[in-house]
């Protein structure tokens, strides 16, 4: 493949959070990996003590999500601007231009959120309509299955944190188990950029929780035919 490219749609900065050990690894294989955020996280709560709201919080959020994308060695994020926490409304709009994207990259795969969002966010879950209905074809979906959700529960607790992913998948659901060992630092590392998102226990939990989880988990729907070369550096 010749400079290949993975575009994968995300709802919001920090989303990548999820998938980061898998993007860092396929960036450092020679794989182009382009971040699209939907939304730029406008409509959120600002956990760095700088009290940002609305634009403010979406202008640094944007700034975290590139520095965060830096770390991990992909692409400069594509913000796509979609009002937070109401892309449902504009889901036509979403789809033209993210097409467009598509159209003018030319991906050998396009990756997004599992059914469900994994956490039941709606934007979550709006994007990974986008793709199942519209980019299916040569789709790949992250996700958390219920035994890494158990970890990361665990992982939580050690902190004080009772956190629990709300729609995990049977783990017999899973295609590819990706070992993002190598990565634990630039996982730590690019999380811990996102000050307005992440107080500090929630970053020492998910180091926890990388220590625990060296892998990250994909979902490969049935008749999706993958490049060979991409199958075999996420196995790698």
């Amino acid at each position: 493949m010749d400079t290949p490219s993975v575009i994968v749609l995300l709802a919001h900065p920090d989303d990548e959070t999820w998938v980061s050990g898998t993007l860092a690894k396929l960036a450092d294989c020679g794989v182009r990996v382009f971040p699209v955020y939907a939304t730029s996280g406008d409509a959120g709560s600002d956990h760095s003590g700088q009290g940002l709201s609305g634009a403010d919080l979406a202008r640094v959020r944007e700034q975290e999500a590139i520095a965060a994308s830096s770390i991990l060695g992909l692409e400069p994020p594509i913000f796509l601007r979609f009002p937070d926490g109401k892309l449902t409304n504009f889901h036509h709009q979403l789809i033209a231009t993210f097409e467009f994207i598509v159209t003018q990259i030319d991906p050998i795969a396009v990756m997004s959120f599992i059914r469900g969002g994994i956490t039941d966010n709606r934007d979550h879950k709006t994007v990974n309509r986008l793709i199942t209905g519209e980019f299916n074809e040569n789709s790949i979906y992250f996700a958390l299955s219920d035994t890494r959700a158990d970890i990361l529960s665990r992982s939580a607790e050690k902190f004080g944190l009772d956190y629990r992913v709300t729609v995990p998948v049977d783990d017999s659901e899973i295609s590819i188990l990706v070992d993002v060992s190598p990565y634990a630092r630039q996982r730590i590392s690019a999380m811990s950029i996102y000050t307005t998102q992440f107080p500090p226990t929630m970053i020492s939990a998910f180091s926890a929780f990388v220590e625990r989880s060296t892998v990250e988990e994909l979902v490969i729907v049935d008749g999706v035919e993958l490049p060979h070369q991409l199958l075999y550096l996420l196995r790698f």
